[in-house]
């Protein structure tokens, strides 16, 4: 009779738990998307600050690298999120 007291008390809280986990992931996916919104308006205000500050000849190679870094970046942040 208390095993049957316990799983009623323990219930509501395992339900709180796993609401509070749904309001973190969801907290989390609004920042994944705030985050990607404003990597894009970076990444598209570098590509024109490299063009105005840098000589035409070498705007398209400091873009390019600049592109590959961001990649790079962004590949190396994502594996360390998913090896957590």
């Amino acid at each position: 009779m208390d095993d049957e007291h316990k799983s009623i008390d323990e219930k509501p809280f395992h339900e709180d738990n796993s609401f509070r986990k749904n309001i973190n992931v969801a907290v989390l996916i609004m920042l994944v998307v705030l985050i990607f919104i404003a990597m894009f308006t970076f990444f598209f205000s570098m590509q024109e600050a490299i063009s105005i500050l840098f000589n035409p000849q070498y705007a398209a190679l400091v873009k390019a690298i600049f592109s590959l870094v961001i990649i790079g970046m962004g590949v190396y942040f994502i594996k360390m999120f998913l090896n957590k």
